[in-house]
C-alpha cells in the first residue's frame, strides 16, 4: 500500500511540474504573435505612408505637363493668330493689258478696315509703290453691291503723263500705254480684291473710273473719255 501511495504521489508531482511548464511556453507563444502582428502593423502603416506619399507625388508629377501643354497651346494659337495676320496684310497686284497680267505679291503696313482687311485706298498705294506711278485719289474708294468706284486726284499720272525717271520693269513709251496699263491694272487687282479666292468670280465685279470732279474720266494726254457711269471694260483702241 505504501509502495503504490508512493507512486500516486509522485505521479500527480509528475503532472503539477508538467502543468507548470507548458504555461510559459505557452505565453512565449502569445508573445511572439503579438510581437508578429505588431511589425505587421507597423509594416502596413509604413506601407500605407509609403502609397500615400507615391499618390501626392504622382499627382504632382502631373503639374508641370499640364502647364506645358497649355503653354504649348498658347504658343501654337499666338503663331496661328501671327499668320492669319500675316495674310490677312498679304496683297497681291496685277500689273499688265487686256488679258496679260504678271502677279505680284505685296506686304501692306497700314491700318486694316472693319473687316480685318486692306482697304481698296490701301490696294492702289502698294500698286503706286511698286510701280513708281503717281496713282493719287481725289477721295476714298467706294464699294457695295453696285461695284466699285475709283477717283483719280489730279497729280494721278493718268493726267501727267510717265513720270521722268522710271523702273524697267514697268516702262511704258507713252501716255496711251501708260493709261491703258494703269486702268487695266487697277481693274484686275481690284476684281480680285474684291472676292474671296476660289469662291467667287472676279470678272462679275463692276469697276467705275471718275475723274478728280467726280465725273467722266478725260484722259487728255491719250485723248480718250471714261465713262463714269458705265463700268469700265477695256481701253479704248485705235486712233
Amino acid at each position: 500500500m505504501k509502495l503504490r501511495s508512493t507512486i500516486l504521489c509522485a505521479a500527480a508531482l509528475l503532472l503539477v511540474l508538467t502543468a507548470c511548464s507548458a504555461q510559459p511556453a505557452a505565453g512565449s507563444t502569445s508573445d511572439v504573435q503579438s510581437s508578429m502582428s505588431g511589425s505587421q502593423s507597423t509594416q502596413s502603416s509604413q506601407s500605407s505612408a509609403s502609397g500615400s506619399s507615391g499618390s501626392s507625388s504622382g499627382d504632382l508629377s502631373q503639374l508641370p505637363a499640364q502647364s506645358g501643354e497649355s503653354s504649348q497651346s498658347k504658343s501654337e494659337e499666338s503663331q496661328s493668330s501671327d499668320t492669319q495676320t500675316d495674310e490677312a496684310r498679304t496683297v497681291t497686284l496685277y500689273i499688265g493689258t487686256g488679258d496679260q497680267f504678271q502677279q505680284y505679291q505685296e506686304t501692306y503696313q497700314g491700318p486694316l478696315n472693319d473687316l480685318g482687311m486692306v482697304p481698296p485706298e490701301g490696294v492702289v498705294a502698294e500698286m503706286a509703290e511698286l510701280t513708281g506711278w503717281n496713282l493719287d485719289l481725289a477721295g476714298d474708294i467706294t464699294t457695295g453691291k453696285g461695284g466699285i468706284t475709283v477717283t483719280f486726284g489730279e497729280n494721278c499720272a493718268l493726267f501727267s503723263g510717265p513720270p521722268e525717271v522710271q523702273k524697267e520693269e514697268f516702262r511704258v513709251y507713252d501716255s496711251y500705254q501708260l493709261d491703258e496699263t494703269i486702268l487695266d491694272s487697277v481693274k484686275k487687282t481690284l476684281q480680285n480684291w474684291a472676292v474671296v479666292p476660289g469662291k467667287g468670280d472676279p470678272d462679275s465685279v463692276d469697276i467705275y473710273y471718275c475723274g478728280p470732279d467726280g465725273k467722266d474720266l478725260v484722259l487728255i494726254n491719250s485723248g480718250w473719255t471714261i465713262s463714269s457711269t458705265q463700268p469700265y471694260e477695256q481701253f479704248p483702241q485705235g486712233n
